[in-house]
């Protein structure tokens, strides 16, 4: 393959790793280079999110300090000042958190020459992987290579991957530097700069992508969406765009530890999100029972797929036992936010719920047991009744801040939460339908009036917009509004409260953005938008539905047009086949991409298996009668809530 190397220089073969390593304090972001330390920032976290720690040790020392001094044009250096005694070891090291640099070439270190040249001891570069392995390699064995800058007086060593043959490369867990006085005691400095993996073209997600079944060969999927375009039947055009969606969790899945990938980014700043949350998992266990309702994967299938990614699951570190933190890395199963999120831990409730009503004699006894764990009252505020975000594990405190309003994604978890028998049916009654009335930075002054419901007294609540009541979301996106649908049916059993407000904040959505704001296309909700290189989740809403009001930058969500299929199912394939239409580029080999920008006029080529699954499990149950919702509701878990959505009335006639 013919490229130009970052030396400028034309190849057509593999560059040197002197190329990545040579020029100004770049290599952080050279594809081809991944650091473990450039010491730029000092000697404070290092590259991969660790610290660097001295080992201990019965005899010598060895102290670490920041070097301002420019090993390269620019940035700074691991000075290292040691006393050894004869026969005697020090070694200082960093955790590499199961880093997967399966496609790496070798490890690169840099040093001040005159230090390497004055240590007579041997000095080892040592790492383990995942499973304890651990191999040390001879620097001192291996050629040197002066660097061709300015800074003449360092030289490169590179350690070939052979050199570690033994390890496991998908998950690398330690890197220590060692330095042995052997015969002889050894005192000095050791000067240290940019410590790393060259490997092959963007080497992170070679080696992330190696651990997948696939990945889309193009950005474009133009024939699919000719193919579209043309099929006129509503549930056969919804049929296709099910069976490529349903082509992320076939091929997103780590094929060793069964646990999907929280998001993938295609085109031109190609990218793996190797982690995964509650939701993401729960989500795929119930993408699993739909795409075996849609005749897309056989019973034994859908069966093996949730157990093995339920194997794995349980298998995560938990608060308490019972509640998973919000986030791990698929192949190492790190921990990698130590938060607990109710809402999260709510959706995985749910899906256990559907998984042991759809396969029972497989998941029965498993769901049983796990949602025994999960006693949401673990969350509940008794000073006012509703539940807490989360619970932050590295301080040991819960959140300040509540989940206080009916019309969000959140009502879910308290549903389940009293139909498990965690909370009372008073619970309901303490969410706010509108924020109280003295809270005057909300965006309306809430009118409507006072309700008993469960024999408590509540304050009906409504804002207005367009002539419409409404009951608001907080952020007014409406994901807020229609997430929940996936799960609940509103639709039927609440027709004057939930699903009422549910049909009145569709037609809101839609009437805003194609006639107030006059956009070809509606669907306006929190999605990943592009920023560079990097990509950035961020919240949309329309202001004047939430009580808070996310702001309206133009960025319009295929995967909330889709949730709309529990309410106004006839505009929402009329506006997709608008997408398709003016920007065919908003269609990828799994489906739609995750967000359009509008303003500047460009599609998000980004999946998150988050939207993924809403967008597939929103197809299911229409194409299906409402099949994962008739699940839930079989269960007596779902049967105990029901009485909460049939019993209220909103004050939004």
């Amino acid at each position: 393959m013919f490229f130009v190397n970052l030396t400028g220089q034309a190849a057509n073969e593999t560059p040197h790793s002197n190329g990545f390593v040579n020029g100004a304090k770049t290599s952080s972001y050279a594809s081809r280079f991944q650091l473990i330390d450039d010491f730029n920032g000092g000697i404070g976290r290092t590259k991969v999110d660790t610290e660097w720690k001295t080992a201990k040790t019965s005899s010598g020392s060895v102290k670490l300090f920041s070097e301002q001094e420019d090993a390269l044009n620019h940035g700074g250096s691991l000075a290292i000042e040691y006393d050894i005694p004869r026969r005697s070891r020090v070694s200082f090291f960093t955790l590499l958190n199961g880093l997967d640099v399966s496609q790496a070439r070798s490890l690169i270190l840099m040093f001040r020459k005159k230090d390497l040249d004055s240590f007579s001891g041997n000095l080892l570069a040592e790492m383990r992987d995942a499973s304890g392995r651990k191999v040390s390699t001879k620097i001192l064995k291996l050629p040197r290579q002066l660097h061709k800058g300015p800074k003449s007086e360092w030289v490169r060593i590179e350690i070939p991957r052979k050199s570690y043959r033994s390890l496991d490369f998908n998950q690398l867990e330690r890197f220590e530097l060692i330095l042995d006085a052997s015969a002889a005691g050894q005192k000095g400095r050791l000067t240290v700069d940019e410590i790393g993996f060259f490997g092959s073209e963007e080497l992170i997600f070679e080696s992330n992508r190696d651990n997948l079944a696939g990945f889309p060969k193009t950005a474009a999927n133009e024939s699919r969406v000719k193919e579209l375009l043309k099929t006129q039947d509503g549930h056969k055009f919804l049929k296709l765009i099910a069976s490529d969606t349903w082509r992320y969790f076939e091929n997103l899945t780590d094929s060793k530890t069964h646990l999907s990938v929280d998001h993938i980014r295609v085109g031109k700043n190609v990218g793996i999100g190797s982690y995964i949350s509650p939701t993401n998992a729960a989500l795929y266990w119930l993408a699993n029972v739909a795409a075996y309702d849609l005749s897309l994967i056989s019973k034994k299938q859908a069966i093996k797929n949730i157990q093995s990614s339920l194997e794995s699951f349980e298998r995560l570190n938990r608060w308490g036992g019972g509640f998973w933190y919000n986030f791990y890395h698929t192949r190492s199963f790190r921990v990698t936010r130590m938060y607990v999120s109710s809402v999260d831990n709510g959706w995985v409730a749910a899906a256990l719920v559907v998984v042991r009503q759809a396969f029972p004699e497989a998941f029965q006894n498993k769901a049983d047991e796990l949602l025994k764990r999960l006693d949401f009252s673990d969350f509940y505020d008794p000073s006012n009744g509703q539940l807490r975000l989360g619970f932050d594990a590295d301080n040991g405190s819960f959140s300040p801040y509540h989940y206080g309003l009916i019309a969000t994604e959140a009502r879910l978890t308290s549903y389940v939460a009293i139909g498990k028998g965690d909370l009372k049916k008073e619970h309901w009654t303490r969410i706010y339908r509108t924020l109280p009335e003295e809270w005057d930075w909300q965006k309306q002054v809430p009118k409507g009036k006072k309700q008993v419901l469960f024999g408590r007294q509540i304050f009906e609540g409504n804002y207005t917009y367009l002539d419409k009541k409404f009951v608001p979301s907080w952020g007014g996106s409406l994901f807020e509004f229609l997430a929940p649908t996936l799960i609940l049916d509103e639709q039927k059993l609440a027709p004057k409260g939930l699903g009422k407000n549910n049909e009145v904040a569709t037609d809101l959505h839609i009437e805003y953005a194609l006639h107030q704001k006059m956009y070809p296309v509606w669907g306006i909700s929190p999605a990943s938008v592009q920023n560079g290189r990097a990509w950035n989740y961020r919240e949309y809403g329309i202001p004047a539905l939430g009580a808070k009001g996310y702001p309206d930058q133009g960025v319009i969500a295929p995967y909330a047009s889709l949730l709309a299929l529990a309410t106004r199912p006839e505009a929402v394939v009329r506006n997709l086949r608008e997408m398709l239409t003016r920007y065919p580029g908003i269609y990828g080999e799994y489906g739609f991409y995750d967000s359009l920008d509008l303003v500047k006029k460009r599609v998000n080529q980004q999946y998150l298996l988050l939207d993924q699954a809403m967008s597939f499990l929103a197809i299911a149950n229409y194409l299906k009668d409402g099949t994962i919702r008739k699940r839930f509701h079989r269960d007596p878990i779902g049967q105990a809530g029901e009485v909460l959505l049939r019993e209220e009335n909103f004050a939004i006639k």
